[in-house]
């Protein structure tokens, strides 16, 4: 299935992403002992981890071509964030955001009221409220229990 929200065009890069949006899954599902249904197009969150039928999780996935630690943040649209705190909420699972950069594999829990600043979309002529995630905040994939 296609990720969503891409601000790659070419059909090489769109392959590109889907590999490592696949690879990651299949990576996470062997680590945790879980299924992660990729959700449809439209939807806000990319995964949904479940066990013996049972939701635990929900997860976006973002790749960044650069090392951890190269930018001082990790900024990600405050829309978004709100619908998957909202999801969790609603099943009553935790939320997580899982960004994959050249060295690391990490995650964030999708929670909270982090800082937010207006910022230009790439491309894009629109501007858009982002929360801003400061790299100490992220953790190893090792440190999560689901």
């Amino acid at each position: 299935m296609l990720e969503k929200g891409l601000n790659r065009f070419k059909d090489c890069q769109i392959q590109e992403d889907n590999f490592n949006q696949n690879n990651a899954r299949m990576e996470l599902m062997h680590f945790f002992d879980v299924h992660i249904a990729t959700q449809d197009m439209m939807s806000y969150w990319d995964w949904e981890f479940y066990r013996n039928e049972q939701i635990l999780a929900v997860g976006e996935y973002r790749r960044r071509f650069c090392k951890f630690g190269r930018y001082e943040d990790f900024q990600f649209s405050k829309k978004k964030f709100d619908a998957i705190v909202a999801k969790g909420h609603k099943d009553h699972v935790p939320a997580y955001l899982f960004v994959e950069f050249d060295n690391l594999l990490l995650y964030f829990p999708i929670k909270g009221n982090p800082s937010t600043k207006i910022m230009r979309r790439n491309h894009e002529n629109r501007t858009e409220e982002c929360v801003c995630i400061p790299n100490n905040e992220f953790k190893y994939i090792y440190e999560l229990e689901i």
